[in-house]
């Protein structure tokens, strides 16, 4: 069985609404005049129990109400601040400009980049640089000095002119150092077969051809050419 007031379920065999108090035996049914049912129950504890319906009415409307409400006034409040505060009304709490001044640069520090190094580039050219050698010194030959040799003399010069005498064949005595008469013969002989002057005396001319002639090295007196150093004796 359920209460005519709230619709809540009722014990067996109970006359009390446990949920809103409500006594049955007291409740006054009116029926439609067309279908029967119940329109309305009246009772003397009607009014408590609308009073209980209305505590238990869902609150969730209300407060999405009051929280649009909240938002909207909070809306509202933003744009009047916007129209007067930020200056969107003239003459209606403007915020006056300041006045530009002017910018003093007296005391600013400028700070000028260092320059940077730039790199040099040298192209070296070569260069044919032409070495010319430093001729060495000419030498001019040694002038050798014979001694003339003539009948009588004796040494060992005479010794060397003897002995490239007989290696030519025109003297066959021994050599003895003594520019004697056959000495003397065999120097006008060589005279005569290389068209020198015939005298019998062995001068630088007569000297200079034989000792060409044959290998044998006379003894001479050299004289130095200028800048020639002799090798000294011994």
């Amino acid at each position: 069985m359920k209460c005519p007031v709230c619709n809540n379920n009722i014990p067996d065999g109970s006359n009390f609404c446990p949920l809103c108090s409500s006594d049955l035996t007291k409740i006054v049914w009116e029926e439609d005049g067309k279908d029967g049912e119940v329109k309305r129950a009246k009772t003397g504890s009607s009014s408590r129990g609308r009073k209980t319906k209305k505590k238990k009415q869902n609150p969730a409307p209300l407060i999405i109400a009051i929280g649009l409400i909240l938002i909207l006034v909070v809306v509202i409040a933003l744009i009047v601040r916007s129209m007067f505060v930020g200056g969107g009304l003239p003459g209606a709490g403007a915020t006056p400009t300041p006045e530009t001044q002017p910018f003093n640069t007296s005391n600013l520090i400028f700070y000028t980049p260092e320059p940077q190094a730039t790199a040099v580039v040298f192209n070296v050219v070569p260069v044919d640089i032409q070495v010319t050698p430093t001729p060495e010194p000419t030498q001019e030959p040694t002038t050798k000095t014979y001694t003339t040799l003539k009948k009588g003399d004796s040494g060992e010069d005479v010794v060397m002119l003897q002995r490239a005498l007989a290696e030519l064949g025109l003297l066959a005595s021994a050599a003895d150092g003594i520019y004697g008469t056959g000495t003397m013969t065999a120097v006008r002989n060589f005279q005569t077969q290389n068209g020198l002057d015939v005298d019998g005396i062995a001068g630088s001319q007569t000297q200079e051809l034989l000792f060409s002639m044959v290998d044998i090295e006379p003894i001479v007196e050299a004289t130095a050419a200028p800048g020639e150093i002799l090798p000294l004796p011994g």
